[in-house]
């Protein structure tokens, strides 16, 4: 419109201009003259206006441009947004906000609207906000809001503009739902806390939950006792019937421990067969001694798993706050170690702690820190016993016995470390590295000249889960290069306890190899003669605890006859333990036994030794052919 109007008064003012002129009679008219100049300066302000017009066009379409700009990043904007003015009023929405809301988009919030969100967050919280942004300062937190349908959690800022005397205009909400992001969370923090088996809170809450406790302890509180509960013997179960048995009398067991506690004791799954109980403030230790009993009780009754009747029990260890420590670690680590001490006694009771216990706990963990170490450090040595048979006298075999050079635990015997392997799980791994070595040893023994000789290596039973003996004999007689028939396995009574389908096939396939199998420490263990005629023992070995006195007892020569006859009846060949003298030796040969070793002819050896000892005795015998 602008363009016409500026084109019209350009036609206008030329025409006007070209009749003043070139018009003779109009040459010098003064009224055409001045309305030729108005026209002219008509013309010059359209020219200027519209150029402003087209300025003013050109920044407002700029502004709109923007604005839509900014309309979309606000509508998009994860956060809800809501603009009030300083009488709690909507001034502006985006569309975050009615989703979040719950108010429909094409209606604007109202104060009723704005009134009945806040009303469903705490008056404590509102108040707190109120007060933060009336100090000048933004309010950051997190809200929880509970819908009828639904709850959800929000990250919440809030702060207000000010004019220039310092009064507040504008309150300004921004709001973002992190109810996923909660529920993430939470699922994280019931994975890092809870068992995932039984749902107890696990040992990391359980610890925090202790020391929780004992902060909640004031001057003249009478504290509290905790409970540190452990199944007996559930290797032998698991070893029987399985994980998954053993996974639900687990299970079972945490269901029959929540029906002996109350609201005000806490119980916790610290792993596998271990279990936590705090009990309430002022439990003194009649109490804690009944609580006990009850437990002790409960965990006795017959589970009934499967078509499995499966009996077990507990070993119950109790600390008391403030008389045996003043923190979590403390208490829980002495309700440890007077768990042990009942574990000791034979297990099913419970036992206080008591100054002395805690070394003993202290010590079984640090053999266990060593232990994990102990391969990479070279500090397991093997030693070697020999085996002579009595009918030739000859060198026939040689026991392999482990050997643990640690300073910082004074060298511990087998009897102190293997159980610790076998608790933590590294007697596999020792085991195989026994095995490896012990094979290359006899192989290296051969390439020196010493006579063919079998090696024997003690199997705890743990090896035998899952057949994991059968691949770790397979590997060190690939590795070595031994004979099959050159390696003897000694197995001890114990194992036999846990006949199953998967024993009997391990034994299977370890005949299959080759290698020849012993059982060890006879008539000491559980194993009855069905056992004999069950698996395919090659050898029978008789424990030192028969033979000692066989030079002074005739009930032990009785009874060491009747054993070699059984053994023989079978198809056997018998080894007896423990000999230390001539006489020993010649009552053995009399009643037929096959083999001996002992301290008669030597303690047992190291590598180097052990040969230089062969050598010598192979000279004695051909000298003086005993």
């Amino acid at each position: 419109m602008a363009y016409a109007q500026l084109a019209l008064a350009l036609a206008s003012s030329a025409s006007l201009a070209a009749a003043s002129l070139l018009l003779p009679e109009n040459r010098y008219d003064s009224a055409v003259l001045a309305l030729a100049i108005f026209t002219m300066s008509m013309l010059c302000f359209l020219i200027a206006f519209s150029g402003k017009l087209d300025a003013l066009r050109a920044r407002l379409g700029r502004s709109q441009a923007k604005e839509q700009q900014l309309q979309a990043l606000l509508d998009h904007s994860p956060a809800a947004l809501i603009l009030l003015n300083k009488h709690f009023r909507p001034i502006y929405t985006n569309q975050k906000f009615h989703s979040l809301s719950g108010i429909s988009d094409d209606s604007v919030p109202d104060t009723a609207d704005i009134e009945r969100l806040l009303s469903l967050i705490s008056e404590e919280t509102r108040q707190r906000i109120r007060s933060t942004i009336e100090q000048g300062r933004s309010w950051e937190g997190e809200l929880h809001i509970q819908l009828a349908d639904r709850e959800e959690y929000v990250a919440a800022v809030a702060s207000a503009t000010k004019d220039e005397q310092g009064n507040i205009e504008h309150y300004i909400f921004s709001c973002e739902d992190i109810s996923e992001n909660k529920a993430i969370a939470n699922r994280l923090f019931v994975r890092e806390h809870y068992s995932v088996l039984t749902g107890l809170p696990n040992r990391q809450l359980a610890l925090k939950n202790l020391q929780r406790t004992i902060e909640q302890q004031g001057e003249d509180a009478s504290g509290f006792a905790i409970l540190h509960l452990d199944l007996d013997r559930i290797r032998f179960i698991n070893d029987s019937l399985g994980h998954h048995v053993v996974d639900r009398l687990f299970r079972e067991t945490a269901e029959r421990l929540r029906r002996c506690i109350n609201d005000e004791q806490l119980l916790a799954h610290l792993g596998a067969d271990e279990f936590l109980i705090i009990l309430g403030e002022g439990s003194c230790s009649d109490e804690a001694s009944i609580f006990a009993e009850t437990v002790l009780s409960k965990v006795s009754e017959r589970y009934l798993i499967d078509t499995n009747e499966i009996n077990v029990s507990a070993s119950i260890g109790i600390s008391q706050y403030p008389d045996h420590g003043r923190d979590a670690e403390t208490l829980l680590r002495r309700a440890e170690a007077a768990m042990f001490a009942a574990k000791g006694k034979g297990g099913n009771q419970f036992s206080f702690y008591q100054a002395g216990m805690s070394s003993q706990a202290e010590y079984r963990l640090e053999t266990e820190s060593q232990l994990r170490r102990a391969i990479e450090r070279d500090e397991f040595k093997l030693h070697f016993q020999p085996v002579i048979e009595l009918g030739s006298n000859r060198l026939v075999a040689a026991e392999v016995l482990l050997r643990w050079h640690n300073n910082e635990l004074r060298n511990p015997g087998p009897d102190q470390f293997i159980s610790v392997a076998e608790e933590c799980g590294m007697i596999g791994m020792i085991g195989e590295w026994v095995m490896i070595n012990a094979c290359q040893q006899a192989m290296r023994w051969r390439r020196a000249g010493l006579p063919e000789i079998n090696i024997a290596v003690n199997i705890s039973a743990r090896q035998f889960e899952e057949s994991e003996i059968v691949d770790t004999v397979r590997r060190a007689l690939q590795q070595s290069g031994l004979p099959a028939r050159q390696l003897e396995l000694e197995i001890t009574e114990g194992l036999l306890i846990n006949d199953t389908p998967n024993l009997r096939q391990c034994f299977q396939e370890l005949k299959a190899l080759g290698v020849r199998l012993s059982l060890d420490d006879f008539g000491t263990g559980y194993a009855s003669l069905s056992y004999l005629k069950r698996y395919p023992f090659d050898i029978l070995k008789i424990d030192r605890s028969f033979v000692h006195d066989i030079d002074q007892s005739q009930d032990s020569v009785t009874l060491v006859n009747a054993i070699i006859a059984m053994a023989h009846s079978f198809g056997m060949s018998v080894i007896a333990e423990g000999v230390e003298n001539l006489q020993q030796r010649r009552l053995l040969k009399d009643h037929h036994c096959d083999m001996v070793q002992g301290f008669l002819y030597t303690p047992a050896l190291n590598a180097e030794a052990f040969s230089d000892w062969a050598k010598r005795y192979a000279d004695v015998h051909e000298a003086q052919h005993i």
